[in-house]
C-alpha cells in the first residue's frame, strides 16, 4: 500500500470519527464531543492534502482526471468550506454536523473506484482545463456552503423542539443564515458561469467545438439556470426566508448529480476523462 493510499485512508477514518462525533455530540448535547468532532475533522485535512499533493507530483496535474481524483477533491472541497466558515465565524463549526458526513460519503465512495494514474493527454494539455476544474471547484464549495447553511435554517426553524434543537440555536441568527446563504449562492453562481465559459474556450481547443449539447454540458446549464431562478425568486420577487433556503438545498443534488452522476450515467466524451474509462 503506498503512502499516498495510507494517508487516503487516514483522512477517512478521519473524516468518519468527525462525522460520528458530530451526530452523537449533537443528539446528547455535548459541547466536549462536538469541539473534538471539529477538530478531528479538520485534522483530517492533513493527510487528505498530503495525499493530493504526492499524487498532483507525480501524476504532474491535479485532480481532475477519474473519479477517485475527482471525488476526493470535492470532498476535501467541502471540508475546506467548513474550516473557512468556522474561521469566519466561530458559531458556524456547528455545521459540521451537515457538511462531514457529505465529505466522508465522497471521499469513501473514492477509495473504492480505480486510483491509477491517467495521463494527461494532448487534447487535455491546457491552461484553460485548469481555469475549468478551479472555478468549478470555487463553485462546488460555495453551494455547499450555501446547501448547509439553508438545511440549518430549515431545521431549526421547525416548529418545537428537536434533537439537534438546543446545538443549531447557537448558530448565528436566523436573518444572518439566510443572508450568507443567499450569498454564497450568488458567488458560486458567478464561478459555475466562469467554469461553463472557459469550459467551451477548451472543448474548442480539445474538440473543435465551443458547445456540443455534451450531458455534463446540459446538466451544468441546467445547474446555473436553477441558481439563476434562485437568484431572480430572491432579487426581483422577495423570496427569503424558508422558501429560499428550500430552493437552495434542493439546487446541490442537481449540481452533484451534474459534476459527478452523469459521467456514470451516460456514455459522452466528458465522462472518459472523468471517469477514467
Amino acid at each position: 500500500m503506498t503512502t499516498e493510499i495510507i494517508l487516503m485512508w487516514a483522512a477517512v477514518t478521519l473524516y468518519a470519527g468527525g462525522a460520528v462525533l458530530y451526530a452523537v455530540g449533537t443528539v446528547f448535547r455535548k459541547d466536549l464531543l462536538l469541539r473534538w468532532a471539529l477538530w478531528i475533522s479538520l485534522g483530517g485535512l492533513l493527510p487528505h492534502t498530503m495525499a493530493i499533493a504526492i499524487r498532483w507530483a507525480r501524476t504532474a496535474h491535479g485532480p481532475y482526471l477519474g473519479f477517485y481524483e475527482v471525488v476526493s477533491s470535492y470532498a476535501w472541497a467541502s471540508v475546506v468550506v467548513l474550516a473557512i466558515l468556522t474561521w469566519r465565524w466561530r458559531k458556524m463549526r456547528y455545521l459540521g454536523v451537515i457538511v462531514m458526513p457529505i465529505a466522508f460519503v465522497m471521499l469513501a465512495a473514492a477509495m473504492f473506484t480505480p486510483s491509477a494514474d491517467l495521463e494527461v493527454t494532448g487534447n487535455l494539455a491546457s491552461w484553460w482545463l485548469v481555469i475549468h476544474v478551479v472555478f468549478a471547484m470555487l463553485s462546488y464549495s460555495a453551494f455547499v456552503g450555501a446547501f448547509a447553511i439553508a438545511v440549518a435554517y430549515l431545521y431549526r426553524g421547525r416548529a418545537g423542539s428537536s434533537l439537534a434543537h438546543d446545538v443549531l440555536e447557537r448558530l448565528p441568527r436566523q436573518e444572518v443564515l439566510d443572508e450568507l446563504s443567499f450569498r454564497l449562492v450568488a458567488v458560486g453562481f458567478v464561478f459555475l458561469g466562469i467554469m461553463i465559459a472557459t469550459g467551451a474556450i477548451w472543448a474548442n481547443e480539445a474538440w473543435g467545438r465551443y458547445w456540443g449539447w455534451d450531458p455534463i454540458e446540459t446538466w451544468s446549464l441546467i445547474s446555473w439556470i436553477i441558481y439563476a431562478l434562485y437568484l431572480h425568486l430572491r432579487l426581483t420577487m422577495g423570496w427569503k426566508g424558508r422558501k429560499a433556503a428550500w430552493l437552495a438545498a434542493a439546487a446541490l443534488p442537481v449540481v452533484l448529480f451534474a459534476l459527478l452522476g452523469v459521467p456514470l450515467v451516460y456514455n459522452s466524451i466528458h465522462g472518459a476523462y472523468l471517469t477514467g474509462y
